[in-house]
């Protein structure tokens, strides 16, 4: 976390990537394995980071952590300029966990486009 907060994010890839890959059943990996898209997503390379979220949430389908990897999953494809497929992933992430805060995030964006 430290090499992403630095802006090393290839490195911060590197040791999340690491980390899911070694303990792939701890309670942190769905952590790690969200901080990977993210780090991708800092580095403008939004197919990669949309295919870690989408990991994470085929790996770890109970985790909280999946309200936030729709969203930057949603960022990503807007980034893409794929509007009308982000649209619908904001969409998904509203029904699924409406009480989440990444579901208030997505409900501000779908009001404002």
């Amino acid at each position: 976390l430290d090499q992403f907060k630095r802006g090393d994010y290839q490195g911060a890839i590197g040791g999340f990537s690491g980390f899911v890959k070694t303990y792939p059943k701890s309670l942190l990996a769905p952590s790690a394995q969200y901080w990977v898209g993210n780090a991708q997503y800092a580095r403008r390379d939004y197919r990669a980071a949309i295919a870690s979220q989408r990991q994470l949430i085929q790996a770890y389908p109970d985790s909280p952590k999946v309200s936030d990897a729709l969203l930057n999953i949603a960022s990503a494809q807007a980034e893409l300029g794929d509007n009308a497929t982000a649209r619908r992933t904001l969409q998904e992430l509203v029904d699924k966990f409406p009480q989440s805060e990444a579901a208030g995030k997505a409900r501000q964006r779908l009001g404002s486009r």
